[in-house]
């Protein structure tokens, strides 16, 4: 068996201080300037109505800020 090695040993010293800066706590300041994710996706055990053809699904995307069916998403 080969001895262990410490994965500073791969990195250099400029790279590990300049990835310890990139790790600082924000200040807050910018809290309220980030949007929440919007979810694009989901699925229900029990399905769901898709908002354009009316047919019950279990995947939905969202589409023009509706969830549908996967024949009804425009992929383009």
């Amino acid at each position: 068996m080969s001895e262990e090695r410490s994965l500073t040993e791969f990195s250099s010293t400029d790279a590990a201080e300049s990835h310890a800066d990139d790790s600082r706590a924000d200040d807050g300041d910018n809290a309220e300037s980030i949007e929440p994710a919007t979810v694009t996706y989901r699925w229900r055990s029990e399905g769901a109505v898709c908002a354009q053809c009316g047919d019950s699904t279990e995947k939905q995307w969202l589409d023009d800020s509706a969830f549908v069916c996967p024949d009804c998403k425009s992929w383009a």
